[in-house]
């Protein structure tokens, strides 16, 4: 069943339950209304018939007749009346007679009334002279009965007419309230893992639509980037990979097809060999690459010792390079106590390979094979300083180092891939940190890295 008739239903049940509920106790109380008000009329009758007899000390004969002219034009109540004894003084025309049981319970009650064949009785009593009379009269509600059948009819007329209205009503009114939804199944149709550009559009509005629409072109945009992500790393190393596997293969081939001693041999062998190993630290960095472009909602982050995740750092760099020399420095300018004790919120693995990259073209660039490393905080923020003595980047070059594969023209004779930045760029981006970088031209740069310090 379809959400919109599914509502409409449910919508219609609860309120027909509304419904019955109301008119059920408009009729309730009607009917207790005709109730009491007809125990007045039929007590003001008894009484007035009562005057007649023993007040006006009309003629019994003469009763009856205006009895019976009333009975022609109105519902006249029938009259019986008992003296103290129970003894019958006066009774109507096809009056019956009553049990002397009955009697005897209108003497310890001012009047009783009771329901016997769809008419209302009552015995009551009627002091006179100093004696007491009981009187019975009986009468039939045809007008409130009437009246009350006729109410019946119309709330049930009503209450149909009104269930139906609220049926068709309830079901375009959710047909209106889901054409958005709708729209959103019509546009979500038509993307696929080639067209993961479309989004969603409705009208702008501060509500649940529109925030569940703005949650799917979240989820689109994602979804997007992910694709992306994974197309262009897949050119990459397919890009990448063939210059060094192709000298490779060339290389092998020739000595295959040329070389004619041990020694020709061994140079062949060395020159497939540095290809081997730039192939492999090609697949390291690609492979940092795409941890760094993990979602980090999906990345365990923990509380670190900034320190120790930098010492880490210069660890690895001086196991791959011995000639590396990298110096570690706090910088007590700001007037923090504990400077050693600077903690951060990260991933311990990402953050030392961020710090590693950098600490490694600091050294490889500069002349000196030196990078100077500064520890700084301000108390709501940590940073990681790095600053080389090298060639320095040329300020229209500032914008574009942190592309991927991206190399200035004063390193291009360096062996490297122009992976590194483009690493750093996106850890700092998943801490929610700044990398920026200073540099002057045959001076050397400074990169730094800052992160949200834990209080």
């Amino acid at each position: 069943m379809k959400i919109a008739s599914r509502t409409a239903l449910v919508f219609t049940l609860f309120s027909a339950t509304i419904l019955f509920l109301f008119a059920y106790s408009i009729y309730f109380l009607s009917e207790r209304n005709r109730e009491e008000e007809f125990v007045d009329r039929l007590r003001y009758k008894i009484t007035w018939r009562a005057e007649f007899i023993f007040d006006a000390q009309v003629n019994e004969s003469q009763i009856r007749h205006i009895h019976e002219q009333n009975k022609r034009l109105i519902n006249e109540a029938q009259i019986t009346v008992f003296d103290e004894d129970f003894k019958l003084l006066f009774a109507d025309y096809g009056e019956e007679p009553y049990d002397i049981g009955l009697l005897s319970d209108v003497c310890t009650k001012n009047y009783h009334t009771w329901s016997k064949g769809g008419q209302l009785y009552m015995a009551l009593h009627y002091p006179f002279h100093g004696r007491k009379y009981y009187m019975i009269g009986h009468a039939y509600d045809q007008t409130g009965h009437a009246h009350i059948q006729g109410l019946r009819h119309m709330l049930i007329s009503i209450y149909v007419i009104a269930i139906v209205v609220i049926f068709f009503a309830s079901f375009f009114f959710a047909q209106y309230i889901l054409q958005p939804i709708k729209h959103i199944i019509n546009e979500i149709r038509d993307v696929s893992e080639h067209n993961l550009s479309k989004r969603v559009y409705y009208r702008k509005a501060k509500d649940e639509l529109s925030e569940l629409i703005d949650t799917f072109n979240d989820t689109f945009n994602r979804l997007e980037r992910s694709f992306n992500n994974q197309r262009h790393f897949v050119s990459i190393i397919s890009h990448e990979f063939r210059t060094p596997l192709a000298a490779m293969i060339a290389e092998l081939e020739l000595a295959k097809e040329l070389n004619t001693d041990v020694e020709e041999y061994r140079k062949s062998v060395d020159t497939a060999l540095a290809d081997a190993k730039e192939a492999s630290l090609l697949s390291a960095a690609l492979l940092d690459f795409a941890r760094s472009n993990y979602d980090s909602s999906q990345v365990s982050f923990s509380e670190l010792r900034l320190d120790e995740i930098l010492i880490d750092a210069k660890l690895l760099v001086l196991e791959k390079n011995k000639d590396y020399r990298v110096s570690v420095s706090f910088d007590t300018s700001t007037g923090d106590d504990d400077q050693e004790e600077i903690l951060v919120f990260g991933n311990a693995y990402l953050l030392k390979i961020a710090f590693a990259n950098l600490i490694e073209n600091a050294c490889k660039y500069s002349a000196d094979k030196h990078c100077l490393t500064r520890i700084m905080s301000n108390g709501e923020t940590a940073s990681v300083a790095f600053v080389d003595q090298g060639v320095g980047i040329e300020p229209a070059e500032l914008p574009l180092i942190f592309n991927l594969f991206y190399r200035i023209d004063a390193t291009a004779s360096q062996a490297g891939h122009g992976i590194g930045l483009s690493i750093v760029q996106r850890i700092a981006d998943m801490h929610k940190g700044r990398l920026t970088v200073d540099s002057v031209i045959h001076k050397g740069s400074t990169f730094t890295f800052q992160l949200n310090r834990i209080p």
